[in-house]
């Protein structure tokens, strides 16, 4: 339908709410767009080295991300992750200087720039599936074992 996400097919039958044939899963499924296996490697954009700590936070978000979307999170995804390090880094700065300021000029105005960069950061953290509405739409892949007895 227009308008409506089209989530995956391992999505829709892992929820069970799939009423696809064998023939139509396997058409959807070859017709799905994976990260290449050359792009699945995700280094900071050159900008983000101004900031050392901010690097650090990137390589934190980005293994992260690549545990729990390892088929479609990759070096595409570099610019966004990056913005959403420096908008979370940017309100948690206006929220400490938030904290000394007696001026009520100078704490709404900071106010403002903290709202801001709020909203940047949660904008990003929902496209890149950091928000809990967004990973509740997520299906996390589950390593199966072959030959050992389930445990109760």
């Amino acid at each position: 339908m227009a308008g409506r996400h089209r989530q995956p097919v391992d999505v829709l039958a892992a929820r069970g709410k799939t009423h696809l044939t064998r023939a139509d899963y396997e058409e959807r499924k070859a017709s799905e767009v994976e990260m290449p296996f050359d792009l699945r490697d995700i280094e900071p954009p050159e900008y983000l080295f101004q900031w050392p700590d901010r690097v650090a936070d990137f390589d934190r978000y980005a293994k992260m991300l690549a545990r729990l979307m390892p088929d479609n999170f990759g070096q595409p995804d570099a610019d966004l992750l990056a913005r959403y390090v420096v908008s979370e880094s940017l309100y948690e700065s206006f929220t400490a200087q938030l904290v000394g300021l007696s001026d009520p000029s100078d704490i709404k105005a900071m106010q403002i720039a903290q709202d801001r960069a709020f909203k940047q950061a949660h904008t990003c953290a929902s496209s890149l599936g950091l928000t809990v509405t967004s990973r509740c739409k997520l299906v996390v892949p589950v390593d199966e074992d072959d030959g050992g007895e389930e445990e109760f």
